[in-house]
């Protein structure tokens, strides 16, 4: 740059001298600051792209477009002397700037920006630089904003050459400096221009007379995550130990591949007949020899570590925690830190956990067992000693020794580290940390872990550390996990059916033989003997059809997530009605409508869709407030799917999806946060569980393959993520709004669904318009033929099939007046 400086400098004054023509100018210097000083590519450029508006045909000088950003140039020659700008930085566009021959200049630039869509135009003459804001959508008007002005070569090269490199280089411009500098805010979509925002409650009114509350209780026993701790007996019933063995699924044709093991060494898989041997044995070893046992339980997300670490003490080992009236026997000391207080100290909130454990302990709280051995030496220490004054008085001694004790007990510290120390030499002590990943500090995690250690290295306990790999990632180089040979522990997430059929199982036991009676919808009583016949109903029509799939799929490993979705699902959704019933008990047979499941599941106890409160997120929207980059989150899954579809390929590097947006013309920072709002979504993971980077790989979830090969093509899901999809095109929104307000007052529902179905391909149109542009910008620059897909395009007779089957359904279920079809009287 040092010697291209001088060399421009020169063939300015040499253009100027000769009183060069605007084409001589662009060609021996204006192309040469534009590509050589701020760095656009070819690829960004086009020359004299036509401009048609009303029969009249111009054409602009530059166009520079990436996929964020885009900017008109309108040149003139070197040396014009009209040419006349202001001193300093910034100029209101009033008739001061815009007159006479630069004004003329200005409008016409202005012009091209408006007639081409392009928000920024600039004027140059190689020497003076105007830059401001072509069109706006904020309602200034053009006269009211500023232009940015570098009113020489000088300035432009030398003097504030800084400012002007971090204004208009394609580096600033695809970091939004043009919007910071001109509009005041990278953000374009400052409008309420989402669905939910206009209309709050859904449009479905059901008026099915749910018979929910017969067994709501017993469904939230029996898929509640509390149900490891209420009762032994259930939790053994619920528990599974078949883990998830799907490879490849079918229906999208992807592999799903497993992520790396963080583990230091080889891990126990808890899932497997010879972990849970392993685990047991060791437990057994460490019980018996009182050798301490150090033990790091890993495993995703809601996979079941809590749940895990539970069933070793209440059910598979739950004879040898047994208390003991003959002998020591072993100690499982449970810390959640869910309990922890924010600024709440770890040790000490260890050491009540500790204490509440010791006093409620048939041995631990025994003077005659334990306390008395346990301060044995400083028992002796005190009748060798001052107490030895009192020897002819054994009951003063006593009162001695208790104040002493006392003292201890009521600080609690001192009194539970002796106790714990000698129970520890008699029988293995567990100390279980578990939930320290409720703070997302990485910091308060350590102290957690350096106080659970210091704990358990002091009184020789045993010591049992439960997180997810991403937390040990996070933590796994620091000094405090030298200090115990840990034996890992990988948990894997359960098969999600196995999980719904026990749990049903559970449901259904706790019903049994219980009476009930409902109102049906045609008003008559129905009767039943045994109320758990509801869970057969519903059970067999949840993991026989695609609702259990669909929970399968959407819950991406996440037990709890699933349970809760279930839990949403039967409570929100088409759960059983009369007419269910009725069917169920002539023909033994039900589905519950899928589509309704698929509703229930993404609203959970929303009345409309909002992705901050869903477990799916949107792909067609990446919630950063830029109309530019809303539809990356779908760009990008769709590249790293079909990347990673073959055996060949596990998964795509985050410099290689940097380096595809960047050529295309978003920054980094850009996709780093799509990066991490997909992985928050589990669309796509990181293959070492790391947070999302760059220097990362990502591989893509099940949800992330069907979202893109199924979901996107479902007239249910479309129909809700709707509701919260940013809708930057006037006409769009208009059509969308309008169709709208119409669903929600039409009551019947075979008008209503053809106002559905209409709004659902409006929106998929304009979905379809929004995706070309990011495939036309691959394609243009010459992306790998992942980056130029068009899942819109590949899925439209998908759809139009879906819609075909919507139509019919309705015509099966509704008579020509509206009313439901097959509920006996």
């Amino acid at each position: 740059m040092s010697s291209l400086v001088p060399e421009l400098l020169d063939r300015h004054r040499m253009l100027t001298l000769a009183d060069a023509n605007e084409a001589e100018t662009r060609l021996k210097l204006i192309d040469r600051i534009i590509f050589e000083v701020l760095g656009w590519g070819h690829d960004d450029a086009s020359v004299e792209e036509r401009v048609s508006e009303d029969g009249n045909t111009t054409f602009s000088d530059y166009v520079l477009r990436t996929g964020f950003s885009s900017l008109v140039i309108e040149a003139k020659r070197s040396g014009r002397s009209d040419l006349v700008v202001a001193d300093k930085r910034k100029a209101l566009l009033n008739r001061k700037l815009v007159s006479g021959d630069t004004g003329d200049a200005i409008i016409q630039a202005r012009d091209y920006g408006r007639k081409l869509a392009i928000p920024f135009a600039v004027v140059t003459n190689g020497d003076q630089w105007v830059i401001f804001p072509a069109t706006r959508t904020d309602e200034v008007p053009f006269e009211k904003s500023s232009a940015i002005v570098f009113p020489d070569i000088q300035s432009v090269l030398e003097r504030d050459f800084s400012d002007f490199y971090d204004l208009l280089s394609r580096e600033a411009v695809i970091g939004g400096s043009l919007e910071t500098e001109l509009l005041g805010r990278i953000e374009d979509q400052t409008d309420g221009r989402r669905l939910n925002q206009y209309f709050t409650t859904g449009f479905s009114k059901l008026s099915r007379n749910s018979i929910f509350h017969l067994i709501e209780n017993e469904i939230s026993t029996a898929f509640s995550e509390d149900i490891i701790s209420s009762d032994p007996d259930l939790f053994a019933k619920a528990y599974v130990e078949t883990p998830e063995r799907l490879r490849y699924d079918k229906r999208i044709g992807m592999h799903l591949s497993k992520r790396q093991n963080v583990a230091p060494k080889a891990p126990h898989k808890a899932m497997s007949p010879q972990g849970r041997r392993a685990i047991s044995g060791a437990i057994e070893r460490a019980a018996d020899s009182v050798r301490p046992l150090a033990l790091l339980v890993l495993g995703q997300v809601g996979a079941g570590k809590t749940t895990f670490i539970t069933h070793i003490k209440t059910v598979r080992e739950r004879d040898r925690f047994e208390p003991r009236a003959d002998r020591p026997y072993p100690h499982w000391i449970y810390v959640d830190c869910r309990k922890l207080g924010q600024t709440e100290s770890p040790s000490d909130f260890i050491a009540s956990v500790m204490f509440e454990h010791l006093t409620n302990d048939e041995f631990l709280s025994s003077y005659e067992r334990c306390v008395k051995f346990a301060y044995k030496k400083e028992i002796e220490a005190m009748q060798r000693g001052p107490l030895s004054l009192l020897a002819f008085d054994e009951n003063e001694q006593k009162r001695q020794i208790a104040e002493f004790l006392t003292e201890d007990y009521e600080a609690k510290k001192p009194y539970l580290e002796r106790v714990f120390t000698y129970a520890a030499k008699n029988s293995a002590v567990f100390l279980v940390i578990d939930n320290v990943d409720q703070f997302d500090d990485p910091k308060r995690q350590e102290i957690i872990f350096g106080d659970a250690i210091a704990v358990a290295q002091r009184l020789g306990l045993c010591l049992v550390l439960a997180m997810r790999d991403a937390t040990y990632v996070e933590n796994r180089a620091k000094p405090i996990f030298d200090a115990f040979d840990f034996d890992p522990v990988q948990v894997e997430a359960p098969d999600v059916k196995a999980v719904l059929a026990r749990r049903f199982a559970v449901a259904k036991e706790l019903l049994r033989d219980k009476p009930s009676e409902f109102t049906a919808e045609n008003g008559a009583r129905m009767h039943l003997d045994d109320t758990s016949m509801l869970i057969d109903l519903i059970s067999s029509s949840v993991l026989d059809s695609t609702v259990g799939s669909a929970i399968s799929v959407l819950s991406t490993g996440d037990i709890r997530l699933c349970l809760r979705m279930t839990r949403e699902f039967l409570r929100n959704g088409y759960t059983a009605t009369g007419r269910a019933v009725d069917i169920f008990q002539r023909t033994g047979k039900y589905r519950l409508p899928a589509h309704e499941a698929m509703r229930a599941i993404m609203l959970g106890s929303q009345p409309v869709y909002s992705e901050e409160f869903s477990p799916v997120a949107n792909p067609f929207d990446a919630k950063l407030d830029l109309s530019k980059t809303q539809m990356l989150r779908l760009f990008v899954l769709s590249a790293i799917v079909r990347k990673c579809s073959s055996r060949k390929v596990s998964s795509i590097s985050g410099e290689e999806i940097r380096s595809a947006l960047l050529e295309m013309g978003y920054s980094p920072d850009i996709t780093l946060k799509i990066l991490q709002g997909m992985c928050a979504a589990r669309y796509i993971f990181t293959t070492a569980h790391g947070k999302p980077s760059f220097e990362a790989n990502y591989l893509p979830s099940r949800l992330g393959g069907h979202a893109l090969r199924v979901l996107m093509t479902e007239f249910v899901f479309l129909e809700n993520v709707i509701m919260d999809t940013f809708i930057d095109d006037d006409d769009t929104w208009s059509d969308l709004k309008a169709i709208t307000s119409e669903i929600y007052s039409e009551r019947a529902p075979t008008k209503r669904i053809i106002k559905r179905i209409e709004r659902v391909e409006r929106f998929y149109e304009y979905l379809t318009q929004l995706y070309s542009g990011l495939r036309e910008e691959a394609s243009r620059r010459g992306l790998s033929a992942e980056w130029q897909a068009d899942p819109f395009k590949e899925g439209k007779s998908v759809l139009a099939s879906n819609i075909e089957k919507v139509r019919r359904s309705v015509s099966r279920n509704y008579d020509s007046t509206g009313k439901p079809r097959g509920i006996r009287k």
